[in-house]
């Protein structure tokens, strides 16, 4: 990551597309490597988590409106959404594993 005085014009930025991914973070304009996939290909013990992480973000359509509105007044003042929260509780708890 590369910290700039100023982003770019967008003429400039398009230039870059795919090659140079600028931004800003916390108000800060930088420039990085533009980000790739790591291929197709992922490690066992990541893939082992796929099924509990694909249950967590099911069980969220599940929840009654009530259950959804205490997630997100929880979340409120985390950056997080409702459905963020319920998510990591959820692949947090032991007895999803």
């Amino acid at each position: 990551m590369a910290k700039l005085t100023a982003l770019p014009q967008q003429a400039i930025i398009s230039g870059f597309k795919g090659t140079i991914d600028f931004y800003e973070y916390m108000g800060i304009p930088c420039a990085r490597k533009w980000p790739r996939s790591p291929g197709h290909a992922r490690a066992p013990a990541v893939e082992a988590q796929w099924p509990v992480f694909t249950d967590a973000v099911h069980s969220w359509d599940t929840l009654s409106q009530e259950v959804k509105d205490a997630y997100n007044s929880m979340a409120s003042a985390t950056g997080l959404s409702g459905r963020d929260l319920s998510t990591k509780f959820y692949i947090a708890s032991p007895l999803t594993h």
